[in-house]
């Protein structure tokens, strides 16, 4: 592709890249474009003069090479050039189309150019699988399951790969990727699928290979998927994760009834400073106290008043004012209102109004109490309406004395 901007000739030898482009300063307009004696130019315009710039002829008939579909064309024109960006981008674009077309002596030689080393040893050993049995059954190689397989596995592709083999009943093949893989779950799901003698030898080698690699949640995830749920737990601390660990703590009563292990989750819970969480595990055991603790810390107040309103109903006022307390806090003061007036809070309950601009709810607050101390209050609010010019808005008679 030829084309031009304001000041320079632009050239893309590969249009599959189409960051890589040539440029050539030029001070006229593209007239022509001319291919003669195995030369290409593009004729430029430069005033009363003509100027011709050639193109790269090997680039050039590398794309021809490629629509052509003679890869092996492409591959020698390729070697003959220094490797530079666009010998880079064409190197690419060739590796891709040669195993599309599957001739994976190009596609290895690609990789090769490219420094791709791991998938030059899969490409080698991919191909001797693929002579070899082109050298023994005759026809080509690459159409037989086990070089599909391989192809599919360079793809990334591993159920495509999984297909190939069990359309052969190839079932021994598959296990041995997974494994080679690391990909242990699905390994283990095609043993289980097809009864495999080795599925347990294969669960125990899982297992191993987890904690040798200090998966410790993954480990804990097969142990609690094998009825083990002790060692589940355990393996979950192990892995700095109590919430899972008491997750299934309070989903399993022979758990629950164990004072040790409850108390080491909750222990790591604190620790972790995973406050409501341990609260609803020691309210799952029944013991309240610590519950409230927890939740009063970790500031799960709803959970709180709950659990005092059923087992501490003397402390729901004060939870009730604390609550009040943090959402002010958090700059919540809308939210904190009611929970002052379930405390029975006015003066902080009027604060929080007019820190919420809620000038009729401050000011309805305010009425329905007796405490001059509230006065301050009263004015704040006094002052407001009489901003915007509201004198009726507040009926007590003291109300012009505030504004005047």
């Amino acid at each position: 592709v030829v084309a031009q901007n304001r000041g320079n000739l632009c050239v893309w030898y590969n249009i599959d890249s189409p960051e890589r482009v040539t440029m050539f300063p030029l001070k006229g307009d593209i007239v022509d474009l001319e291919r003669a004696n195995g030369k290409t130019e593009v004729i430029v315009t430069e005033g009363v003069n003509t100027v011709s710039y050639t193109l790269d002829e090997g680039l050039i008939e590398f794309g021809t090479a490629i629509d052509d579909g003679d890869y092996y064309r492409a591959t020698a024109f390729l070697e003959t050039l220094e490797m530079c960006a666009e010998t880079e981008a064409m190197w690419k674009t060739l590796s891709k189309l040669s195993l599309e077309a599957r001739q994976l002596h190009i596609a290895e030689r690609c990789f090769a150019a490219l420094g791709d080393v791991s998938k030059i040893r899969f490409l080698n050993e991919t191909n001797k699988i693929a002579d070899s049995i082109a050298k023994e059954y005759g026809g080509d190689g690459t159409e037989n399951y086990k070089v599909k397989a391989r192809l599919a596995m360079l793809d990334k592709n591993f159920k495509l790969a999984e297909m190939y083999y069990m359309e052969q009943n190839a079932i021994d093949e598959v296990m041995e990727m997974y494994q080679e893989l690391h990909m242990w779950d699905d390994c283990i799901a095609v043993a289980e699928a097809k009864g495999h003698p080795e599925l347990d030898n294969l669960q125990r080698s899982y297992f191993a290979w987890l904690m040798e690699t200090n998966q410790n949640e993954k480990a804990g995830e097969v142990k609690e998927s094998e009825g083990d749920y002790v060692g589940a737990v355990n393996l979950y601390l192990k892995a700095g994760l109590p919430a899972k660990a008491a997750w299934l703590a309070m989903s399993r009563d022979d758990l629950l009834a164990s004072s040790d292990i409850i108390n080491r989750i909750a222990t790591a819970l604190i620790k972790g400073e995973f406050y409501e969480r341990a609260g609803d595990l020691f309210e799952r055991i029944r013991n309240n106290q610590r519950a409230l603790e927890c939740y009063r810390t970790g500031n799960a107040f709803r959970k709180a008043v709950e659990l005092a309103r059923l087992a501490f109903p003397s402390e729901v006022v004060k939870l009730e004012e604390v609550w009040g307390d943090y959402l002010v806090q958090q700059k919540q003061m809308d939210a904190a209102i009611n929970h002052y007036i379930e405390s029975g809070c006015s003066s902080k309950a009027v604060e929080a109004a007019i820190g919420a601009r809620q000038w009729k709810k401050a000011l309805h607050i305010v009425e329905l109490q007796e405490d001059r101390s509230l006065d301050m209050s009263y004015l704040k609010i006094a002052q407001h309406y009489a901003s915007i010019q509201e004198f009726e808005s507040v009926k007590q008679p003291f109300f012009p004395m505030y504004v005047f």
